[in-house]
């Protein structure tokens, strides 16, 4: 019996990987073209999905169907009574954009293990461990939270990850989603806040990061364990991908300034890949292209789910609030409201709420209020990087613990000092954006 089912697993899987990859596809000429409508990019995600279901989490599961549940709810009654039909071209759309780019960067995987030498001293102490977190920030900010695994994978080859280690890591990738382009926080900010300027958030957010990251260095120098502990070699191999990639992305910005963000880090990602293995796996590339297809694409079922999900909630709450014409956002947004946000988005996330969920949601309630996308666009950010590194339901955490057997106690301990002091560093950064733009 499980010999038979293993060929129609694996079929599954194979075709899990060549639908995701033909919603890329049609997102790109969606994006660049007037060819296709956008909704029909969503539709390939959607069969995925379907695909996906038996392989979900549990609780990322339940939490999808609340909110397929409660957007399909919401759509029914909003349509009923007369809202515009285009709130159900936006839910089928599924948040496409940032789908393909989750998609486009997981590709990045295949350039970042291709630098890893297994067979390397793992370098021991405060400075092997600073490496780490900075080095492994600047990995993250490109690829993700596969960047986790890849450095976790190798620290955990001959002892299990530590506390410490896994704090590390979770600083490092947390800090990310901040500012970084190649982020899906990124991707969900810039459509849930439109107008929003990539630039600007950069600007504001970069300084946030590195706020959190000395943080993080001083409380890692300062632990018991962090002289005996062994870090992730950083060297010119392991970082020349990720300041490539965020050169490049800052240039074709400049250059073309009317594509998307998003459009532009999908598809810089895709042909670095392509570029990369013709050159450097010119015999293999195409094998370990298809190895990804199959095997890759398919663990980012759990996100892919969550954001077409997320898609539907907000579709099907805009809808109805347009129907009913109520109005929830408060009368203006400005800086009080944006750190009540900012406080009430990461309280949210404590309580096991995904942060795409949270800021499509909040990006839906409030942009009628909003007179400057930016303050928006800061406070959706911040929240989901606090968010993700303080809460034990955050994708990151829940990794570290099942993977890698790291204590989610132990970690809320280590972040005790870090979630307050974070949120007072994000309060300040939304109360010196409002006073320079001006936003009253």
């Amino acid at each position: 019996m499980n010999q038979q089912a293993q060929p129609s697993s694996s079929l599954a899987h194979i075709s899990i990987g060549w639908i995701l990859l033909s919603m890329l596809l049609l997102a790109l000429l969606a994006a660049l073209t007037p060819l296709i409508p956008s909704y029909i990019a969503g539709i390939p995600a959607w069969i995925a999905a379907a695909l996906l279901l038996r392989q979900q989490q549990r609780n990322q599961l339940i939490q999808s169907v609340i909110l397929l549940a409660a957007g399909t709810t919401g759509l029914i009654i909003g349509l009923l009574n007369g809202a515009d039909q285009r709130y159900l071209f936006k839910a089928i759309e599924a948040n496409q954009l940032v789908v393909a780019m989750l998609i486009s960067v997981s590709f990045l995987r295949i350039v970042a293990t291709s630098n890893i030498r297994n067979n390397e001293q793992l370098p021991t102490g405060r400075k092997a461990m600073l490496n780490t977190l900075f080095g492994g920030h600047l990995i993250a900010a490109v690829i993700n939270i596969s960047s986790v695994m890849i450095v976790a994978d190798r620290l955990n080859t001959r002892h299990p990850l530590t506390p410490l280690q896994g704090l590390t890591l979770l600083r490092a990738f947390s800090n990310g989603a901040i500012w970084s382009p190649f982020f899906a926080s990124m991707g969900v900010v810039l459509i849930s806040a439109p107008g929003a300027q990539l630039s600007t958030l950069i600007i504001f957010s970069l300084p946030t990061a590195l706020i959190g990251l000395l943080l993080s260095s001083w409380q890692i120098a300062r632990h018991p364990d962090a002289a005996n502990t062994p870090g992730y070699p950083m060297h010119f191999k392991a970082l020349w991908m990720p300041l490539s990639l965020a050169f490049m992305v800052i240039i074709a910005h400049q250059c073309w300034p009317t594509l998307s963000v998003i459009t532009l880090v999908t598809l810089i990602s895709i042909l670095f890949v392509l570029v990369f293995l013709s050159i450097k796996h010119r015999h293999n590339g195409g094998r370990l292209l298809k190895q990804h297809i199959y095997t890759g694409l398919p663990k980012v079922g759990n996100e892919v789910t969550l954001f077409l999900a997320a898609a539907v909630m907000a579709a099907g709450v805009a809808a109805l609030l347009d129907s009913l014409q109520i109005r929830l956002a408060p009368e203006h947004f400005t800086a009080p409201e944006a750190c009540l946000t900012l406080l009430a988005l990461v309280g949210l996330a404590m309580i096991g709420m995904h942060p795409v969920t949270t800021a499509v949601l909040a990006g839906s309630i409030l942009m009628p209020s909003v007179s400057d996308p930016n303050l928006l666009g800061m406070t959706l950010l911040l929240s989901w990087s606090i968010g993700v590194g303080v809460s034990p339901f955050s994708g990151v955490q829940l990794s570290l613990q099942s993977r890698y057997g790291v204590s989610a106690l132990t970690l809320m301990k280590l972040n005790r000092y870090y979630s307050p002091a974070m949120l007072c560093v994000g309060f300040t950064m939304i109360w010196l954006y409002a006073t320079i733009a001006g936003v009253s």
